[in-house]
């Protein structure tokens, strides 16, 4: 018998009268909580095999599908299953099976941003804020979540027509809290949809959580009857007369350098939701969370990224919990994408990217079919401001849902 079931077969003889199971080690730590690039039941196997060896009564935890899950428990493969994250952003999902409410359900995404967001990149400690790493358990996508003191629906004594600009996350999460509150909130969208920037981040084919939260937000829009103005531009908050606030989320654009080149870039929107056509070698430019997440997008498709990177390590930031970033970090490693990490990149000609390493004592040139700007946004709001004049998300720092979705709640919380 190998040493693994000799350890279950004692355990269970030593009076343990319940195995919860999951995989992972501080190494490797998307195994036990798994972020959006793991499968779903990515621990299913391993656990169903435990089960063999014991006569306790045996939980699977990882990203498990309710219905994946309520078909092995039938089959007597396992006796439970084990799920936290999904409790945190919705906390009624069950009842909401149970009455054949599924699409009601808000998905969690598997961020980290609230619930257990340890950082860190090589050479560094944790380097989450203090205040974050003491509060764990909260959700990224439903403030009120171990934050009720903090965050929630208060009527409002004295209703008021406000403005809000832009229909990303951000905008539509504000709405929805005001008409909450007993506000009349009028959403201005320049598209024909809601989402704004995270559309682009959803378009990966292994963000199908984030497609669901899209879908959500339609729904729950529907739903409410919020006021949203789709194919409306504002540029002029001074058309605005009758409304008594205006609330501005008009997002970020992308970062641009003064280098020989640089608009030969394609954007994340032009490669991801766009889908332009850009062969098979594509350089990104910048290697934090978004360019990783389309690096591996693209090694998914066949193609061949590289990745250069002024930074000591991928990901280099705040705010992605080490489980995510490190199965990043594992993942090109394990497909073997050519990364610069201290390096830049010089010039960008029509064939070839000139690169060099920090201190400029090594150059070099890379061929590439296309290359990709991944050197981050910075805030576009419109308009000046104003007492009666507010700002959230991107608009105002770069941030993530997270920031967002509280901000915009700081924001309708005291309007």
């Amino acid at each position: 018998m190998p040493e693994s079931e000799k350890a279950i077969k004692y355990l269970g003889d030593a009076g343990y009268d319940f195995f919860n199971c999951d995989n992972g080690t501080y190494d490797a730590w998307y195994w036990a909580h798994p972020p959006q690039y793991m499968p779903d039941n990515c621990n299913l196997a391993d656990v169903e095999h435990i089960k063999k060896f014991t006569d306790k009564p045996v939980a699977c935890a990882g990203r498990m599908d309710p219905v994946k899950a309520a078909e092995e428990i039938a089959a007597g493969r396992l006796d439970a299953v084990a799920i936290a994250r999904q409790n945190l952003v919705d906390p009624d999902w069950i009842i909401k099976i149970q009455e054949g409410r599924e699409d009601e359900i808000k998905p969690c995404i598997r961020c980290h941003n609230g619930c257990f967001n340890f950082a860190k990149y090589k050479g560094t400690a944790n380097i989450q804020g203090l205040e974050d790493s003491l509060h764990l358990g909260r959700c990224a996508l439903t403030p009120p979540t171990m934050q009720h003191n903090r965050y929630k629906i208060v009527p409002t004594k004295n209703p008021k027509k406000v403005a809000i600009i832009g229909a990303g996350i951000g905008g539509v999460e504000a709405g929805l809290v005001l008409l909450q509150r007993g506000h009349k909130p009028v959403v201005f969208e320049k598209t024909d949809r809601i989402g704004g920037l995270f559309l682009t981040a959803s378009a990966m084919s292994f963000k199908e959580n984030d497609k669901a939260l899209i879908k959500w937000y339609e729904n729950e829009v529907k739903k409410a009857g919020l006021d949203i103005r789709f194919n409306t531009e504002i540029n002029d908050l001074g058309i605005l007369r009758g409304y008594d606030e205006i609330i501005v989320a008009t997002g970020a654009v992308p970062r641009k350098m003064l280098i020989p080149g640089f608009e030969k870039c394609l954007t994340f929107t032009q490669l991801l939701r766009e889908k332009y056509p850009v062969g098979d070698k594509v350089v990104f430019f910048g290697g934090g969370q978004s360019a990783c997440e389309a690096a591996y997008e693209m090694v998914l498709q066949g193609k061949h990224p590289v990745i250069v990177e002024y930074a000591k390590d991928l990901v280099p930031a705040q705010n992605v919990c080490l489980s995510n970033a490190s199965f990043l970090r594992d993942v090109l490693e394990y497909h073997k994408v050519p990364t610069y990490l201290e390096h830049t990149i010089r010039e960008i000609k029509d064939k070839t990217v000139v690169i060099a390493s920090k201190d400029g004592k090594n150059v070099f040139e890379v061929e590439y079919d296309n290359i990709v700007n991944g050197i981050g946004f910075v805030p576009a709001p419109v308009g000046g401001k104003g007492k009666n004049i507010h700002r959230v998300g991107d608009c105002v720092t770069i941030g993530n849902l997270r920031t967002a979705i509280w901000r915009a709640w700081d924001v309708c919380m005291k309007i």
